[in-house]
């Protein structure tokens, strides 16, 4: 196995005196699509944001490229890490192409207009996801689906080459997450490093490669996702304890 590009070691957080992550550790490598689940609580979004540098950890650390997280500048950071967050509405009616291209905004001077190589990178970004005929669709008249393809435009725009995923299947029907996962699968298989929060162990246990299983904030199993969400591992994850659903 190839070396991590973005590491968890031993991370620790707490938050309004409660412990939120305790001791997770986990690897994200170049070319592995990665899913991380786990009941409401568990702590998979506090530890997505995490990764992206937005918490800075109590205890443990983070490593982007071997490197302490903490080191590297948020311009650096942008360049190698792009986020897709879960069902996102613009409150504006931007047009396509100009969301999209907000994944170049670390790289093009603030209220410069983008020259000819950054519009080709905007183009290329809406042609991988074939959604170059929406260019000058206002955003908030797109379908659910229509919109995760112009987030994720956005994110291969961006540069990073990895790809941090909360939840990519919220608000899609059943065709449009197959095409998603399909899209998801083609760029791991070029090399992309794909992170991402799920509630579906089923369809994780077939479209990750990798699953780390996430409970009261430590990781109760991590390897290949068809191993570790078998019937044992699934029903374990969603067991309801003596206190808890309340």
């Amino acid at each position: 196995m190839s070396d991590p590009v973005l590491e968890v070691r031993g991370v620790g957080l707490r938050r309004n005196g409660r412990c939120v992550l305790d001791d997770v550790s986990l690897s994200v490598v170049a070319g592995r699509m990665t899913g991380l689940l786990g009941p409401n609580g568990a702590g998979k979004s506090t530890l997505l944001r995490v990764l992206l540098g937005l918490l800075r950890p109590d205890a443990g650390q983070v490593l982007l490229d071997g490197r302490d997280l903490s080191q590297w500048r948020r311009r650096e950071v942008a360049h190698r890490i792009a986020y897709v967050p879960q069902g996102h509405v613009s409150l504006f009616p931007y047009a396509v192409r100009d969301v999209v291209a907000l994944g170049r905004v670390s790289y093009t001077p603030f209220a410069r207009a983008p020259d000819p190589a950054e519009a080709a990178i905007v183009d290329g970004a809406l042609a991988r996801l074939s959604i170059s005929h929406l260019a000058a669709r206002a955003y908030t008249d797109l379908s659910g689906g229509e919109r995760q393809a112009v987030l994720i435009a956005r994110a291969l725009a961006q540069g990073g080459r990895i790809l941090v995923l909360d939840e990519p299947e919220t608000g899609l029907d059943y065709g449009q997450q197959q095409r998603l996962y399909a899209l998801l699968r083609e760029l791991a298989d070029n090399g992309y490093a794909v992170v991402a929060t799920t509630h579906d162990p089923l369809r994780a246990a077939v479209a990750y490669d990798h699953a780390v299983l996430l409970r009261h904030g430590r990781v109760m199993r991590d390897g290949p996702a068809m191993q570790v969400l078998d019937a044992d591992g699934i029903t374990r994850l969603y067991a309801r304890g003596p206190c808890e659903g309340e």
